[in-house]
């Protein structure tokens, strides 16, 4: 599923930066309860933020990016919940596409899953 979000994704305008943050950030959450999965962990008690710390280390995110998954989930959660999503910059969409891109071949590594042959990636111009 991972990678079909990162396909839709690729197909939308730049422009549509929180379409593309929304998306990608939902291909990482995938990613985190699939790897969960992998090793029988539920999240009922811990709560979300703390699988997707965990699933970080996992897959080996540097400070950065730990920071921009972080951010990510604080932003997406502190807002669609109770306020309207802020404004997201196409760095910030560009960023988490390129976590989503660096970890789905990692995921299925770290769960022994063999990855699908996929065709290329057709990318949306502005």
């Amino acid at each position: 599923m991972p990678r079909t979000i990162l396909h839709q994704q690729k197909q939308f305008n730049p422009t549509f930066a929180l379409q593309i943050f929304t998306l990608a950030y939902e291909g990482y959450f995938q990613l985190v309860q699939a790897i969960l999965e992998y090793y029988q962990v539920r999240t009922k008690e811990a709560g979300r933020n703390l699988a997707i710390l965990r699933v970080n280390a996992d897959l080996r995110l540097g400070p950065g990016e730990f920071s921009v998954v972080s951010r990510a989930h604080t932003k997406r959660n502190s807002t669609s919940y109770h306020t309207p999503f802020p404004p997201v910059s196409r760095q910030e969409a560009a960023a988490l596409v390129s976590i989503l891109e660096k970890c789905i071949p990692l995921a299925y590594k770290l769960s022994e899953t063999p990855a699908p042959a996929v065709a290329p990636i057709p990318v949306a111009k502005p």
